[in-house]
């Protein structure tokens, strides 16, 4: 509440607040029910909005939960909730239809094409993935008209929000649950090169406002009401001299710039991605973590930046004569109402003066009230107890307060969801196995397996059109189904880039799709695809209700997520679902480069390796046509068929070879392709782990 409290006072339009849970800050001191309705009519009260944050990805057991904690919040009036998990957008759009959805950038939106899909599904605002360049951004805004809200100061993940897996499978501790571990500020090869710096956009801020941005994002929680005073009042500052002259002639002092450094930061400030596609100025590389080394007073540093209204100032009218009625009118910014109280008597011994009077209406601490003003028109030798007085007051507070709110004020017309599982598209008696390949050159040999159902074939830079129609004829030739897998990060016009994707649809040579990302779903069924369609890892299912959202997003299976566990699988009710029985999980998906941070780009397409403090090795795939870096688990996931829980039974199987020779690769192929065609064999002899099946995550 404190930071709260400074935020409005320091000049913030807005305040995202968490409730006790689902919240991406599980450790944080968060709201309780009661402080948080407090905090929406304080906020409604002085002319500003307070959002709920509820982005993060929620279990089959905590749905039920999530309804009964915004009820409350949204009867109030809650402005808005952003959202990550696709379950919780269809929960809260069907229960709670007037409340406004805001898409965190856990979403991971990358392209005109996902905001397109949010703004289908009735996404009112979407925060993009904190890697958009400023042309990026500038785009979406032209084509899509959506409103966009974009950070300019705070902390900066190394992986895509929302495409990160490090602290669930290192350390049992999900980011997407709010509970990451931070293990990016630990060092690896020696040095902090997954350390990323903090965003500071002072210097740039008016040309984020020309960029036509709807709203400005500062990082802030976890962090003291000094901070979050001083940060939100220099922004403040700055961006009212930009509306002011329209950015002629914008010069932020040094002073602020420096103090900023100073209050908080990681080796220094950068300004993100907006004009940059990473780089080590970006890393910390030497520090792990932050430093504060400013001198100021904490009180004297709040009372400084703190300086706007937070109690509401009102005008009363108080008025009591003999064998009358007292009356107290009160207004505040144009509303007004009169209160009566009880019959005003004679006094017989000590009359109630003027100063008792004012004494005992202007108590009005417990409340967000102050008074600026208060007239007294009273007859002479009146009594009036004091116990009367302060129930006038607090009638009349309590009346003007209810009168100021009531626009904000919703009643709950939706019913519960329920959720009814999709009829299963398998038809061929079992679940299928699906082989999915990041090195093409292993084609055959994958496809030399009876049992294996399906090939998927990464697309990867270089693509051209004749290699996908050679690789589809050939594994059609062989009797299996044909499927790509998308970038896991769709960005730059790729689609535009890779015109002969909409040639490949209409002629049919592609079975199906996967796809880990809003751009892709949106893509292909707008482009008119008809085959299969799976929605990957990272669009998160581990609700009913997020596989059924896909569905209507246009997925035709899902995958489960990989932080689910043997209990939560079988809580599950989608017949649609393809589970990862074996791979190597991606850790992080980054627009940063470990190459490129240590030494130089290498403008390749190859394999790095990272070392950590322990000593494990894991595999960074570098997608230099893209620019992104994929960091592998130092071990695969390795799951068999009997590891899993009795009656669980997806759609498809999902086998993953990434860095796999063809030795390897032919060992764990053989291992899965005795198992689909009925036989217990004996797990091959390498390290590996069974992933969240027999633990789960946080």
């Amino acid at each position: 509440m404190e930071c709260f409290t400074a935020a409005i006072k320091a000049g913030a339009d807005a305040v995202y607040a968490a409730a006790q849970k689902f919240g991406a800050r599980a450790y944080a001191e968060n709201f309780t029910e009661d402080e948080l309705l407090r905090a929406l009519d304080i906020a409604h009260l002085n002319g500003k909005k307070l959002y709920l944050t509820v982005n993060t990805v929620l279990k089959n057991s905590e749905t039920e939960e999530l309804c009964e904690m915004i009820s409350p919040l949204y009867e109030a009036g809650l402005d808005a909730a952003i959202v990550q998990d696709a379950g919780v957008v269809k929960i809260l759009s069907s229960t709670f239809p007037d409340l406004a959805l805001h898409a965190s950038t856990q979403m991971t939106i990358t392209g005109t094409e996902g905001v397109l899909l949010l703004k289908r599904i009735g996404i009112k605002r979407v925060v993009p993935a904190r890697e958009l360049s400023l042309d990026e951004l500038k785009d979406i805004k032209d084509i899509t008209g959506m409103e966009l809200e974009c950070f300019i100061h705070g902390a900066l993940c190394y992986s895509y929000s929302g495409k990160c897996l490090f602290s669930s499978m290192a350390g049992q501790r999900s980011g997407n649950r709010g509970r990451c571990a931070q293990p990016c500020r630990l060092p690896y090869n020696g040095s902090y090169i997954l350390s990323a710096r903090d965003i500071m956009t002072l210097d740039i801020l008016p040309e984020l406002t020309d960029a036509g941005i709807t709203s400005f994002k500062i990082e802030g929680r976890m962090k003291s009401r000094e901070y979050v005073a001083a940060v939100t009042g220099i922004y403040r500052k700055y961006l009212d001299i930009i509306l002011e002259t329209g950015g002629k002639d914008y010069k932020p002092s040094m002073q602020d710039i420096s103090f900023l450094d100073s209050l908080y930061s990681r080796s220094g400030h950068c300004t993100g991605y907006y004009h940059s596609q990473g780089g080590r100025h970006m890393i910390t590389v030497q520090k792990p973590s932050y430093s504060s080394d400013t001198q100021d007073d904490p009180e004297k540093l709040y009372d400084k930046y703190a300086t706007g209204p937070y109690r509401i100032g009102i005008k009363g009218h108080f008025e009591a004569y003999v064998n009358e009625p007292a009356v107290l009118r009160l207004s505040c910014n144009g509303t007004s109402v009169a209160c009566k109280g009880e019959v005003v008597q004679a006094a017989r011994t000590h009359p109630t003066d003027e100063g008792s009077v004012r004494k005992q209406l202007m108590k009005t601490n417990d409340t967000p009230f102050d008074f600026d003003s208060l007239v007294i028109e009273a007859g002479e030798d009146i009594f009036i107890p004091v116990g009367s007085l302060n129930a006038l007051r607090r009638r009349a507070i309590a009346a003007l307060k209810d009168k100021m709110l009531s626009g904000y004020r919703k009643k709950r017309v939706g019913t519960k969801l329920q959720c009814i599982p999709h009829e299963q598209i398998s038809s061929n008696g079992r679940p299928l196995f699906n082989c999915m390949l990041s090195d093409a050159g292993l084609c055959a040999l994958a496809s030399s397996y009876d049992n294996i159902d399906i090939i998927t074939i990464e697309l990867k830079p270089g693509n051209t059109a004749e290699k996908i129609r050679e690789l589809s004829s050939f594994i059609r030739a062989k009797g299996k189904k044909f499927y790509i897998s998308l970038p896991p990060v769709i960005r730059r016009d790729y689609f535009t880039r890779n015109g002969y994707l909409r040639d490949l649809i209409g002629d049919l040579i592609i079975d199906g799709i996967i796809t880990d990302n809003y751009e892709g779903l949106y893509f292909f069924r707008d482009a008119g695809f008809t085959g299969t369609v799976i929605a990957d890892m990272h669009l998160y299912v581990m609700n009913d209700h997020a596989a059924l959202g896909l569905y209507e997003y246009g997925a035709d299976a899902v995958t489960y997520s990989p932080e689910l566990n043997a209990h939560e699988l079988t809580d599950m009710n989608i017949a649609a679902g393809e589970f990862i029985l074996y791979g190597r999980t991606p850790m992080m998906i980054s627009a940063q480069c470990t190459e490129r941070t240590t030494a130089k780009c290498l403008r390749d397409n190859g394999i790095s390796h990272i070392t950590d403090r322990l000593g494990n090795i894991f595999p960074c795939i570098r997608n230099c046509g893209e620019c992104f870096n994929i960091i592998l688990n130092c071990v695969p996931t390795m799951i068999s068929l009997n590891d899993l829980p009795a009656g669980f039974k997806p759609y498809s199987y999902r086998i993953h070879l990434t860095v796999e020779d063809k030795e390897n690769a032919g060992v764990i192929l053989g291992y899965y392709n005795e198992m689909a065609g009925g036989t217990t064999p004996a797990k091959p002899d390498i390290k590996f782990t069974y992933g969240h099946l027999k633990r789960g995550a946080e």
